[in-house]
């Protein structure tokens, strides 16, 4: 029956067609035809006065947007994204990690009580930041804290959450909330709420601005990272909260210590803060790139980063986005406890970072398997830190062969 031939045959060539039309012309696609895999070139040549490192914009699987060899990225542009992704990263609950004791939540828009509530986020208390839209958990957000599952335990006095700053309580979990009228009294209550929960004095006061953002943040992720706690001055005046704490009998003995210049810190602070309590030193810096390095560099006792040897974590954040950095605090609290490196611009590795990397570089002679090595995040997708300049941060931590006289 030769109709029988020709109808397979015809099938056939339509199912070809079909095939054809689909895979190199994108009919069909969801999307109207745009593939998340196309591959796009980036010219070489110059971008701000750098070289453009070549590679793809949104390669396969989203690479090197996503990920390079020594950089991971928290994508997205709304900070109560990338906190939730922060605290997922840094408490995987697919596996056998445990999860947090307790969750801390901060309204979105409120940097000072998020700078504040980073302590909260070390051990022991160990309370990863969710930020609330507008006070309020989103939907997502209650997902999230649901997937976190905090069960409270002896260090965070038995609470699952901890609210900082006006944070509308969410419903079904042990609560304490941590408030005040203004920054330098929540800071004070986040102060005596952890020395409460671990029976300690904190081992340092860090003393920062509650009018610049820019230069308070480092001690977000430092806090994060130590448990140090942050408490706010005005640039001439230091709050009568703030001031009050420091002079309590048990407290007298804190070494305290002051982020950013005499333009955003004045000498007057430190005069009242020296009256009122222990030593105190400041950590400068000219602009806030360099004020961040200069913490990434300090050591005195046991305060500072103190991170000038290869083998250690970063995290590259916008300057001007300082919820962006409050919402990632919880990955510092463990893993290669990366400290804070700040960036002006969403194309350009600032020169003060770049230098320090270089200065930090790993190296090895013989066996790079045996090396140490850098890690950093990027925080947010590429329209605030684009792809050239990851790639840009990622060759300053690349590890790199040592040549030696022997080896030429």
């Amino acid at each position: 029956m030769p109709w029988l031939g020709l109808s397979i045959l015809l099938v056939l060539i339509l199912i070809l067609a079909a095939f054809v039309a689909y895979f190199f012309f994108g009919v069909g696609d969801d999307d109207g035809g745009s593939s998340s895999t196309v591959v796009t070139e980036i010219d070489g040549g110059t971008t701000g006065g750098q070289n453009v490192i070549g590679g793809h914009s949104t390669g396969p699987l989203g690479f090197p947007s996503v990920a390079t060899r020594n950089t991971t990225r928290i994508s997205g542009s709304d900070p109560v994204d990338m906190s939730m992704a922060a605290a997922l990263a840094a408490y995987p609950t697919t596996g056998p990690g445990a999860p947090p004791a307790a969750v801390t939540i901060v309204d979105s828009t409120d940097w000072q009580s998020g700078v504040a509530a980073a302590s909260l986020a070390a051990l022991p208390v160990g309370a990863p930041i969710l930020l609330a839209p507008s006070g309020t958990l989103s939907e997502t957000g209650t997902n999230t804290l649901a997937q976190l599952n905090p069960l409270g335990s002896p260090d965070t006095g038995e609470n699952k959450v901890f609210t900082v700053g006006r944070v509308a309580p969410p419903s079904g979990y042990e609560v304490r909330r941590i408030d005040g009228p203004d920054p330098a009294s929540v800071a004070v209550g986040v102060a005596e709420t952890r020395a409460e929960l671990i029976d300690s004095p904190p081992a340092a006061f860090v003393v920062v601005s509650s009018e610049a953002p820019e230069y308070a943040t480092p001690a977000a992720t430092w806090s994060a990272r130590s448990g140090d706690v942050v408490l706010f001055t005005g640039k001439d005046e230091v709050p009568k909260a703030t001031l009050e704490l420091i002079r309590k009998k048990e407290n007298r003995d804190v070494p305290i210590f002051v982020l950013g210049p005499s333009d955003v810190v004045s000498s007057n602070v430190l005069k009242q803060l020296d009256k009122a309590g222990a030593t105190v030193e400041r950590v400068g810096g000219e602009d806030p790139e360099t004020a961040a390095v200069e913490l990434v560099r300090f050591s005195s006792g046991l305060f500072g980063w103190n991170l000038n040897d290869p083998g250690h974590g970063y995290v590259l954040a916008r300057t001007d986005r300082p919820m962006d950095v409050v919402a990632v605090t919880a990955l510092s609290t463990g893993g290669t406890w990366p400290a804070l490196l700040l960036t002006d611009s969403s194309e350009k590795l600032p020169q003060v970072v770049e230098d320090y990397l270089l200065d930090v570089k790993p190296g090895y002679e013989t066996d790079p398997t045996r090396a140490i090595v850098n890690h950093a995040w990027v925080i947010g997708d590429d329209s605030i830190i684009s792809v050239d300049e990851q790639a840009r941060f990622d060759d300053a931590l690349e590890l790199e062969i040592v040549e030696t006289a022997s080896s030429g």
